[in-house]
């Protein structure tokens, strides 16, 4: 499977990993199984891991129709929704750039950071160094940095 889907409880975040060839049938299946996770809430911060991505095969008009149907369904999110893409490469940088161009324009309640590793993903959430623990072993990888 592309693309990992993990609540992580104690931090009130959505951590999803992305790998390999990513497609928007990924896209919607990591909606559905988010969504049978009881700790899931449709407001908590998403960290989109995409240090993994080799190739995106979504053209416009799927991300198009995706980014109105996510913002139909935040429509009832009052606060903008912090999203951290980590890890971007330059396989990928047009695929992001197309992501957050569309979401932007189609008015989505994202706050969007893309940062290059988890110590700046811990720094954008305020989190302490130590719940790095909580996140897959391969995301310890910086943990030297702190």
């Amino acid at each position: 499977m592309p693309i990992s889907v993990n609540v992580i409880p104690e931090l009130g975040l959505l951590h999803n990993v992305y790998s390999g060839r990513i497609t928007i049938e990924d896209f919607l299946h990591q909606k559905k199984q988010r969504g049978t996770d009881p700790n899931f809430h449709m407001n908590m911060p998403r960290v989109n891991d995409l240090s993994q991505v080799t190739e995106v095969d979504i053209g416009f008009k799927e991300l198009l129709a995706h980014a109105i149907s996510t913002r139909e369904s935040l429509s009832e999110v009052p606060e903008p929704i912090q999203l951290i893409l980590v890890g971007e490469s330059k396989s990928i940088t047009p695929a992001v750039a197309m992501y957050e161009s569309l979401y932007a324009a189609c008015g989505i309640p994202f706050e969007m950071n893309i940062v290059p590793g988890y110590p700046e993903v811990l720094e954008l959430l305020n989190l302490p160094p130590d719940s790095l623990k909580l996140f897959p072993e391969f995301c310890r990888l910086e943990s030297h940095l702190f």
